[in-house]
C-alpha cells in the first residue's frame, strides 16, 4: 500500500511503498464468514455440486500469517478444509500449506505464488497422479469490500485450468 511523507516546497513529495505481510494485507477478513460452496465435478453424472459452507480467517504470529478453516458437505457429509497463507513482505512472494478432508485426504500441500497491492493470493501446489505426471492445484482468495471469494482449480500437466471448487463468503 503506498504512503507518502511529509514534504515542503523545498522538499518534493516522494512515494514510498510499504510491503505487507498478508496478514496485514488481509487483515480485514478477520472473523467468521458464510457462503455458498460449488463443487466442481464434469467426469460426474451431476456436474455441480452445492452446499452451504463456513469460513473462520484468523490472523496467525502476530499477523505474519493468515489461517482460512473452512467447512462444506459432499452428499451430507461434512468435510473440512484449511489454508494457511504467508507473504515475504519484501517481494510478495507467498507461500501456502492447504490440506481439505475431501481433496487431499491425509496430505499437506505446499505451494506457492504471489499476493498482489490488493491482497488477492494466487499460489499453486501439485499432487501425484500415479503412472501419470503430477497434476496442479491452484488456489485464489480474492478480498472485497464486504466479502471474498474462495476459487481452486485443478491444472493439468499441459497447463490446462478447470475450476475444482468455487465459494463467494459474504460475513456471518
Amino acid at each position: 500500500m503506498p504512503i507518502s511523507e511529509c514534504y515542503t516546497l523545498a522538499k518534493p513529495p516522494q512515494k514510498i511503498t510499504k510491503h505487507m505481510s498478508v496478514g496485514q494485507k488481509l487483515s480485514n477478513l478477520v472473523g467468521t464468514w458464510k457462503g455458498i460452496n460449488r463443487l466442481h465435478t464434469p467426469w460426474m453424472p451431476k456436474k455441480i455440486h452445492e452446499s452451504e459452507s463456513t469460513a473462520v480467517v484468523r490472523s496467525k504470529m502476530n499477523g505474519q500469517f493468515l489461517s482460512i478453516e473452512y467447512t462444506w458437505s459432499y452428499e451430507g457429509e461434512l468435510q473440512e478444509g484449511m489454508l494457511v497463507i504467508g507473504c515475504d513482505a519484501k517481494s510478495d512472494a507467498a507461500q501456502a500449506v492447504w490440506t481439505d478432508s475431501w481433496h487431499s485426504k491425509n496430505v499437506l500441500m505446499v505451494c506457492n505464488g504471489t499476493a498482489d497491492i490488493t491482497g488477492a493470493i494466487s499460489v499453486t501446489g501439485s499432487y501425484a497422479v500415479p503412472e501419470n505426471p503430477d497434476w496442479g492445484w491452484r488456489t485464489v482468495i480474492t478480498p472485497n469490500e464486504e466479502s471474498f471469494s474462495y476459487a481452486m482449480y485443478n491444472v493439468s500437466p499441459e497447463g490446462t485450468e478447470d475450476l475444482a471448487v468455487e465459494t463467494e463468503f459474504s460475513r456471518d
